[in-house]
């Protein structure tokens, strides 16, 4: 068998100071912004206008959340937690929020030598390849409705991806998974719908592949998931201030460019396509989500006259877990390729000081 090869200590330290001077770096960045626009009216009891005090000023602004801005009930009611505790809370959250999705873009990995790696990577390439981290990453407002909910679709996808790529282990999905993926799922949806929807196929997708590839028909744990999904997206979509006149789902100020996250998905595929049958269930299942998320952003963005921040995300996210997955196992078959993976790491680690310190704390 041949050996596998490890990274070596002086890559870990390097990996290790270069992380800790970008988080670094983000958390001062977080401190110098302060709330702003959406922030500032959230900041207040909906229905009086006064200041947040207590929590039942967050229990009065549900109704209006519901009838007149709109959006998701469950985001409301954590942004304004948030706000109520502060900007330096919000800005730890913000934090540990980015932290936590990095590790979940490569939580497939049982070896922490790599974990290691592309952990940094993917935390790296949120910053590089988004093309509005200021409104989904410092912005309040924006994490709470744009970036928070990534990581339920990320609990959802990591395990889904354990479950076909070792389908002997899974073939009985047990209580425990049965009931995350179901919590997961339904709050993903009634947060942020393109998260919602991309849970459903993900399930949808694994359901067809037990019953057709594994011959494996005990899927019920999986069905409910997948109902409780929609059914989440389904209550995001019926919420009547999605469709006033000050819906959240209609604020101008906020807008992204298409382009990075249709293009990073698109590279993602041409280097699946390349990997030809080299390739594990679980990387087939995330090619494949991301593409429907690249769908649902032109979608979106040419035809929907709502604000596209939350699928562009999904897309960016969806592509960078494909190809640190695909990379990983590019790495494997070809081990001279290691090398171009330490030299994009770097690149991503310049070009993030580079960005950041061009937007000047990233406040327009």
């Amino acid at each position: 068998m041949k050996k596998e090869v490890r990274t070596p200590n002086v890559i870990k330290i390097l990996l290790t100071i270069a992380f800790i001077s970008m988080v670094t770096i983000i958390f001062v960045q977080q401190m110098k912004v302060p709330f702003m626009l959406e922030d500032l009216y959230y900041a207040n009891n909906l229905v009086t206008g006064e200041p947040l005090e207590k929590f039942s000023d967050i229990t009065m602004s549900i109704g209006c959340i519901y009838f007149w801005k709109g959006g998701s009930l469950i985001a409301g009611f954590i942004l304004q937690l948030i706000l109520m505790a502060g900007g330096y809370v919000a800005d730890v959250i913000n934090l540990l929020m980015m932290i936590g999705c990095a590790y979940l873009l490569f939580a497939q990995s049982r070896a922490s030598h790599q974990r290691i790696f592309f952990s940094v990577y993917a935390f790296l390439l949120m910053i590089a390849l988004n093309a509005d981290w200021n409104n989904t990453y410092f912005r309040q407002f924006g994490a709470v409705n744009f970036f928070y909910p990534s990581l339920l679709m990320l609990i959802v996808l990591n395990i889904l991806s354990a479950m076909v790529d070792d389908p002997d282990k899974y073939k009985d999905l047990g209580i425990g998974r049965i009931i995350a993926l179901s919590a997961t799922g339904f709050i993903a949806g009634a947060w942020a719908p393109s998260y919602g929807l991309i849970c459903a196929c993900a399930l949808g997708g694994v359901i067809l592949q037990r019953a057709h590839v594994q011959n494996n028909h005990k899927n019920g744990g999986l069905i409910l998931a997948l109902f409780l999904s929609v059914i989440g997206v389904i209550l995001y979509m019926v919420c009547p201030g999605n469709y006033t006149q000050g819906s959240v789902m209609l604020t101008k100020y906020i807008g992204a460019d298409v382009y990075p996250s249709v293009v990073l998905a698109l590279l993602v595929l041409a280097i699946f396509l390349k990997m030809g049958g080299k390739l594990k269930p679980s990387q087939y299942l995330l090619c494949g989500v991301m593409m429907i998320s690249v769908g649902l952003s032109l979608f979106n963005v040419l035809l929907l006259p709502v604000a596209p921040n939350a699928v562009l995300l999904c897309t960016m996210l969806l592509g960078i877990a494909t190809f640190v997955s695909l990379f990983n196992s590019l790495n494997k078959i070809v081990e001279r390729y290691r090398i171009y993976a330490y030299v994009l790491c770097s690149i991503a680690l310049l070009y993030d000081v580079f960005v950041i310190l061009e937007s000047q704390l990233g406040v327009e």
